[in-house]
This record gives C-alpha cells, structure tokens and sequence, in this order.
C-alpha cells in the first residue's frame, strides 16, 4: 500500500497527527514532501491511463495502478547495476506468470531469493519494485527473481499464493535453467509480499500436493524475509495509533483486503493469512523488519515472539520513525538501505 502522493506537504499537513510528525525521522519528512510535490504528476498518470470505453471498476483499477506505478517510478531511479537481468515466464497454478531475474555477477549458478512484491495485493509489479530487488541482490550475491503475481480483485485468494508457491517449486526443480542452485532458495517480500512470502512456505511445508508441488521443495528454503507485513491480528495498540490517508495504511484501507482479496472472509482464517495462528515450528530462519510507525508493527512483533517460542530462529529489528513502504525510499532514507543490507547478509549467510 503506498505512502499517498496526494498528502499535503508533511511539514503542514493537519491530517497527520502531530504526534506522529513528531516521531518521523527527518528524512522520513523529507519523502512525504517529495511525495507531494510529485502528487499532480502522478494522478495525471492515472487519470491517463483510463478508457473511454472501460467501466467504472475498470477504469478505478487502471488509474490506482498507473497512479502506483508513476510514484514508485521516482524511488527506483539509480541504484546497483546488474550483470545480467531477464524478464521470462513460468507456467504454473493455470497461469503464465511473469518473473525477471536479477543477477549480481556473471558466476554461472548461484542462489536465489525469491521476491514477492507488496501493494495490497491489488497494486505493484516487478518495476515498482525493482530497486529493491536489485539492491537485495547486489548485497546478497544471489540472484533475486521477482514474481508478478496475478492481482486482486481479478483474482482471489488463493490464486497469489498458489502462484508464488508454484514458481517457487519450479525453481527448485528447474534453476539450472536460470541459472539458480535450486537447492539454495530464499524467500522474502514487502507487506501482502510478506504475507505470501510466509504463506508459501507453510503451504509448501503442509500441503504441496494440493498444487502439484514437489514435497521437497520446502527443504531447499533457507531463510524468510518478511518486511512489514500483516499476519493475523485484526486489532492491536500499532494498528489504533497509527495509519491514514497519509500512507494508504487507514482502517478502510487494511479491511479492503477482505473485500478485494479473500473469496470470502474466511478466508482470513486460513493458516496461510492467519499466521500467528499456524504451526510456526520448523520453519526456515526469519528476518523480520517493522516500521515504528506502521499500524502493522505489531503483527511483526507478534511474529517474531510466535517464532522464537516454535524454536524459528529470527532477527527482528524495529526502525522507529519511519512509516510503513519505508523500503522503496532508498534514495533519501537511510533506513531503507539498512534493513536491504542486513537481510541481504542474513540470507547469504544461511545459503
């Protein structure tokens, strides 16, 4: 869910609460006023890339993910080059799903992590993300594929999950094909991309039959990286203080996950959302960040205490003063880089 590029300028907007201006980092100001000095740009984006011909719900999804992709396009300027990078397409849960592989050096076969965008499953791509990736993939020396994954609310869960768990199956029986150690995996995603990054490896760990996965695909999954992500509680002290129009993280907005995503709102049962909720035991390590300001802050404390209790090693680390999306904003906030670093050799280390 992205910061909103239509926010007025932090240093005045009245619809931030004081206390939480207060709290942010300076950098972490600066961006907002970024973000709203490009706020014209990026609605004129949107309202652009609607039809004449497309109906209402059309024509709001086109603008929302043109909108999206035009304010993300600032923050993925620069960053590290790659030796080789390849977009392709894997065949997988009754659909062709777009990947593109990121590679740090020319080495033949090396590992890989799996990168699972956010947007709240209903924006975000494989260029939204990309500096991301190609910084976790510079710092890591691995290879970095990232999944574009079929969007809600044209698909429901659980096609994403299944998507991703498929393409991740296929790497483990086919990266020679990329270029990837299949045996050597990781898996990490931002918000809805760390939901389905924990998602995949409970369902590859307990049902992988159930999408014609190999059983031993879960043993080639070394280390979990879950940035900022949601993972089950539907009340909390972070999620009463904090979120608004400010960051696309308002009530309204975390309850439209159960009307664009979920088939029905059972769904949110699942132990596949529900994750504080699942059997949490033998899963790989786990790198967790949380953004002090973030009303999904405490579902990463709670999932890093649910692991430490089902013996997952993890490495939590909260970055007070920054809002939730803190990752894409590589290019002013220190903390973003931070948090890319130390994941980064927290997976390489466990390869």
């Amino acid at each position: 869910m992205p910061i909103n590029e239509a926010a007025a300028s932090s240093a005045a907007n009245t619809e931030i609460p004081a206390f939480i201006l207060t709290a942010m980092t300076d950098q972490m100001r600066t961006v907002l006023d970024t973000q709203a000095a490009r706020a014209e740009e990026c609605t004129q984006a949107g309202q652009r890339a609607v039809g004449a011909e497309m109906d209402a719900e059309t024509a709001r999804l086109a603008a929302m993910r043109a909108e999206y992709r035009a304010e993300r396009s600032f923050w993925n300027a620069g960053g590290p080059s790659m030796a080789d990078t390849v977009d392709t397409v894997i065949d997988t849960a009754g659909a062709q799903v777009p990947i593109r592989i990121h590679r740090p050096t020319a080495e033949a076969v090396m590992p890989g992590i799996v990168f699972l965008h956010g947007g709240g499953f209903t924006v975000g791509d494989l260029d939204t993300h990309d500096r991301i990736m190609r910084v976790i993939a510079a710092e890591s020396g691995a290879a970095v594929i990232g999944v574009n994954y079929s969007l809600s609310p044209e698909s429901k869960f659980p096609q994403a999950l299944h998507e991703v768990a498929g393409v991740i199956d296929h790497l483990v029986n086919n990266g020679n094909d990329f270029g990837v150690d299949g045996t050597r995996l990781a898996v990490a995603g931002d918000s809805a991309g760390a939901m389905l990054t924990l998602g995949s490896a409970l369902l590859l760990r307990d049902d992988p039959e159930s999408i014609d996965a190999d059983p031993r695909t879960f043993s080639a999954l070394h280390a979990l990286l879950l940035f900022y992500g949601g993972h089950g509680l539907v009340d909390s002290a972070s999620r009463r203080l904090y979120g608004g129009g400010w960051d696309g993280m308002s009530r309204e907005d975390l309850d439209s996950i159960t009307t664009e995503h979920f088939a029905s709102p059972a769904d949110a049962s699942s132990p596949y959302v529900d994750h504080l909720e699942a059997d949490l035991a033998g899963l790989p390590p786990g790198f967790i960040a949380a953004a002090g300001l973030d009303p999904l802050r405490d579902d990463s404390e709670a999932l890093s205490v649910r692991l430490e209790e089902a013996g997952t090693p993890v490495d939590y680390h909260l970055y007070p003063g920054v809002l939730h999306s803190f990752l894409h904003f590589g290019r002013m906030l220190d903390e973003a880089g931070d948090v890319l670093t130390r994941s980064a050799a927290f997976a390489a280390a466990r390869f």
